[in-house]
């Protein structure tokens, strides 16, 4: 009973707090993600200089900013070629009704134009400025969430040892800490690696094609990479999609399909299991419920973070002894790896930070 009210308080805070919470969860997600790169980024850095935390800093903020620059950039390329052929996809749509309708047996002859002189421009014009202006609030916001946590986590050590109160208690803390912070970062890690492996090979296989937009449509996939199973139908069928709309062709829509369908499907099923062995093994009804519900709750954003968010929250049910028995009952076999000892939480305040050792109590 006690489970089922708590499951209910929590539905009823998420869907009338959504304003707030639903731009801080992926706000908190964001960060995490730029936390594991930086990690990542860091280790690239000669051992003599990895201890200096100026230079760190240095590598992980020109690094991700590098990264995120050369994708907008890329972006707002594939946007522009995407206008520009906008009369070929309308040519080819007409032609894709006609041969339906011719199909289905049907006298009458609809094209795109005679779609659209069917829609109220003017309220579609309306409501898509308000949603332009309302999603560029969202980001903006975001973006100001991401911008505090990482000015809220430097001083994460002086707190927790206002919290601990005693150097025994704060040593636990610290440990346990360390191990939330590291096996979220391996996770992270991991999605961020498979999403990249499929969205490479996709990337590279629509520009050998010729597909327009085709850093558009890797970076979707890149996106989508972080929903098992439904993100790889997705990454599979959106691409073929725009192929089949470009080139009205067979071999063209092969071209696409085989290679892109193998790299989601050897993505999925076969890199991200052998990666994460031995990190949490999430149920996939669990998975299922968790998108959909996130879908129902917040939109396409809550279908978008809903399996990292879970991911994150059993991983820290997973290392509090009082909670683990939620991480065991989601997971797919009950296999949940023990909590190490030998990790220290310092990187949870600059993860670019070498470990700094612990002691068991």
């Amino acid at each position: 009973m006690r489970i089922a009210v708590m499951i209910a308080a929590t539905i009823w805070i998420l869907m009338v707090a959504e304003s707030v919470l639903r731009p801080l969860a992926t706000g908190l997600l964001i960060w995490l993600v730029l936390s594991a790169t930086s990690s990542t980024l860091v280790r690239l850095v000669p051992l003599r200089w990895r201890h200096r935390r100026a230079t760190a800093h240095l590598v992980s903020i020109f690094g991700i900013t590098g990264i995120v620059a050369l994708i907008s950039i890329m972006m707002v390329g594939a946007v522009a070629e995407f206008r520009a052929n906008l009369p070929l996809y309308q040519q080819n749509v007409d032609l894709l009704l006609a041969e339906v309708q011719d199909y289905v047996g049907s006298d009458e002859k609809l094209s795109v134009l005679d779609l659209l002189q069917q829609i109220d421009v003017r309220s579609l014009l309306i409501n898509l400025a308000g949603s332009t202006a309302a999603y560029t609030s969202a980001i903006f916001v975001v973006f100001l969430y991401v911008a505090f946590i990482f000015v809220e986590a430097q001083a994460f050590d002086s707190k927790l040892s206002a919290i601990a109160g005693r150097p025994a208690e704060e040593i636990r803390l610290r440990r346990m800490a360390g191990e939330i912070k590291t096996a979220i970062d391996d996770v992270l890690s991991v999605q961020v690696l498979v999403g990249l492996v499929q969205a490479v090979p996709t990337f590279i296989v629509l520009l050998l094609v010729g597909v327009d937009a085709a850093v558009f449509w890797a970076v979707l996939v890149f996106f989508f990479s972080f929903i098992p199973t439904i993100g790889s139908l997705f990454g599979i069928v959106l691409p073929t999609l725009m192929t089949l709309l470009q080139y009205l062709a067979f071999w063209p829509v092969i071209a696409v399909l085989v290679p892109v369908g193998i790299v989601q499907i050897l993505g999925t099923n076969v890199l991200m299991p052998h990666l994460m062995s031995r990190s949490l093994n999430l149920s996939s009804l669990v998975v299922l419920i968790a998108v959909f519900a996130g879908g129902a709750l917040w939109g396409v954003v809550g279908a978008l973070i809903a399996v990292p968010v879970l991911t994150v929250a059993i991983i820290i049910c997973s290392k509090v002894p009082q909670l683990r028995w939620i991480a065991v009952l989601v997971s797919a076999n009950g296999d949940i790896p023990e909590a190490t000892p030998t990790e220290a939480p310092d990187a949870l305040a600059d993860p670019s930070r070498p470990a700094r050792a612990t002691v068991d109590t």
